[in-house]
C-alpha cells in the first residue's frame, strides 16, 4: 500500500466537503482486465502468460465556486503464469487533492499528476511525475504516470500563465529489478544460478539484490513553467530541479556483471573451485540504485499549419548520470530535441514524431545511445461510426535498430465497455533498451468497463 503523509489532511477535508449538503460530487469507476500470452516461450523462466487488472475509483466535486476536490485510488491485482514471481496485489492513492480558484490564480495541493511538454508518449520536459515501468513502456504514458505529493499554483497574467510547483517527497520510476519478463534484469538471477558450476556460485546469483537509495521526505524538488501565446503559436519555457527518475547502479564489479550479464560474469570467475569460493565470499551480491540530482531546462511550442497540428520541444538536462558499457557510472549532460505533427481527416488520425538525443560523453554507454534518433508513429482509422478502430503504434530507435510495434483493434461496444485486442512485438539487440525485451512478444486482450 502506497500512501503519503500529505494525504490524510486532503482526504479528511475532501470527505468533509463531499458530505456537505452544498457539495456536488461525481463518482467514476474504471475496471480494466487484461490478459496476455507469450507468442514464443524461448527463454528459461519466462512467464507463459500474465494478467494485469486494475480498478480505479474517483470522486470529484466542488463546494461553492472557489473550492474543488478529487479523491481517487487504484486497486491492482497482477497474476503471473509459470514464472518465478508471486502474484501481486496492491492498493495506492492516486490523484487526490484540494483546489482553490481565484480570479488571478489557482492553488492545489495533494497527490497530483502534471502534464508538461507537447510530445506524445515521449518524455522530454514532462519529468514532474515519475512513471510506473512495471511493464516497461507497454501501458500508455498517461497510464504510467505516478501521482506525486506536491503543491502547485498557476498565476494568470493576461495571455501568459506562470506555473510554480514544489514537491516535498519526490517519486522515482517504479521499476521491477528481477524475476519478471518486464524486469530490468529479467530472470538473470535464475539464469546465472542455472549455469553456475557449483552450489556456492548458484547461491551468489540467488542472493543478487538491489538496494534502492531513493530520495525521501525533505529532498524537495521544485520547478516553474511559463506558458503564453504569440499569434497562433502556443509556447512554454520550463525549469525543474529534480532527481533523475531512472537509476544508475554501483557495487562490486562481479555483482554488477552478474545482474546485467550472468554469462559474462561467470566467464570472469576463476576456474579453480577454492579460488572461486574465496572471491565470492568477499563479494557483496547487493548493488545500489541511486538517483542523482539533475536540472532540466526546456521549451516547447505548438501551432497549426493548415490541417496539421505541429509541435516542437527541446530539453537540456544538467548533471545526468549513465551506466557505462564497462558498468561504471559516468556523468554527462543530455540534450533532447523533438518535432511532431498530427493530422485528423474525417475518420483518420495520424501522428508522427521524431526525437534526437545527444549525450555529451565519450565513454560507450549501456542501453543508451549517445547519438540516438527515435521515430514514434500512431495511425488510427474509425469504422462503423467509431465501433471498430484499427490502429498501429510504432516506436523505432534508428541508432540501435530496435523497435516496438503494436498493431491492435479497438471495439467500442458502448460508452461503458471497450475491448482492445492486439500484439506487442519487440525487436533489437539485447544490449539496447528495447531489445532487452525482444523475447516478450505477446498477444493481449484488454477489456475496459467504466461507469
Amino acid at each position: 500500500m502506497r500512501l503519503t503523509v500529505l494525504l490524510p489532511a486532503c482526504l479528511f477535508v475532501a470527505f468533509a466537503m463531499l458530505s456537505s449538503p452544498a457539495a456536488a460530487a461525481n463518482t467514476k469507476f474504471v475496471l480494466q482486465i487484461q490478459g496476455a500470452t507469450d507468442l514464443s516461450h524461448d527463454e528459461p523462466h519466462e512467464d507463459r502468460w500474465d494478467s494485469r487488472n486494475q480498478l480505479e475509483v474517483a470522486v470529484d466535486g466542488a463546494a461553492g465556486d472557489a473550492l474543488s476536490y478529487k479523491v481517487s485510488g487504484r486497486f491492482k491485482g497482477d497474476l503471473y503464469g509459470d514464472g518465478d514471481i508471486d502474484d501481486d496485489i496492491d492498493l495506492e492513492v492516486y490523484e487526490t487533492y484540494l483546489k482553490y480558484r481565484a480570479e488571478r490564480f489557482d492553488l492545489q495541493a495533494g497527490n497530483l499528476v502534471v502534464q508538461w511538454g507537447k510530445m506524445d508518449e515521449l518524455v522530454l520536459t514532462d519529468n514532474v511525475n515519475a512513471q510506473d515501468l512495471d511493464q516497461f513502456i507497454i501501458p500508455w504514458k498517461e497510464d504510467r504516470k505516478l501521482a506525486t505529493p506536491m503543491a502547485q499554483t498557476e498565476i494568470y497574467l493576461g495571455d501568459t500563465t506562470v506555473e510554480l510547483l514544489v514537491s516535498p517527497r519526490p517519486a522515482i520510476n517504479r521499476i521491477t529489478f528481477f524475476d519478471t519478463d518486464w524486469a530490468l534484469f529479467r530472470h538473470n538471477r535464475e539464469v546465472g544460478a542455472d549455469m553456475a558450476p557449483d552450489t556456492a556460485t548458484a547461491d551468489f546469483f540467488d542472493s543478487l539484490g538491489v538496494e534502492v537509495d531513493a530520495p525521501g521526505w525533505g529532498d524537495v524538488e521544485y520547478g516553474g513553467r511559463l506558458r503564453s501565446t504569440v499569434g497562433e503559436v502556443d509556447f512554454a519555457l520550463s525549469a525543474l530541479v529534480h532527481h533523475q527518475r531512472t537509476p544508475v547502479f554501483r557495487g562490486d564489479a562481479l555483482a554488477l556483471g552478474a545482474a546485467f550479464d550472468p554469462e559474462q560474469a561467470l566467464a570472469l570467475l576463476p576456474s579453480d573451485p577454492a579460488t572461486r569460493a574465496f572471491v565470492l565470499s568477499g563479494t557483496s551480491p547487493e548493488i545500489t540504485a541511486s538517483y542523482p540530482w539533475v536540472i532540466t531546462l526546456g521549451g516547447a511550442l505548438e501551432t497549426t499549419l493548415g490541417d496539421y497540428g505541429v509541435r516542437a520541444e527541446v530539453a537540456h538536462t544538467l548533471n545526468a548520470e549513465y551506466q557505462a558499457a564497462d558498468l561504471s557510472v559516468v556523468g554527462a549532460d543530455q540534450t533532447l530535441f523533438g518535432l511532431g505533427a498530427d493530422l485528423t481527416l474525417n475518420a483518420f488520425y495520424g501522428n508522427l514524431q521524431i526525437v534526437h538525443q545527444w549525450v555529451q560523453e565519450d565513454t560507450p554507454l549501456l542501453l543508451v545511445g549517445k547519438q540516438a534518433t527515435t521515430v514514434v508513429a500512431k495511425l488510427e482509422y474509425e469504422m462503423l461510426q467509431g465501433t471498430f478502430t484499427p490502429a498501429l503504434f510504432l516506436a523505432w530507435d534508428l541508432g540501435d535498430n530496435a523497435s516496438y510495434l503494436r498493431p491492435r483493434v479497438l471495439y467500442k461496444q458502448s460508452d461503458h465497455l471497450t475491448l482492445d485486442v492486439g500484439l506487442h512485438l519487440i525487436t533489437g539487440d539485447e544490449q539496447t533498451a528495447l531489445g532487452a525485451f525482444d523475447g516478450n512478444d505477446q498477444a493481449y486482450l484488454l477489456a475496459t468497463l467504466s461507469f
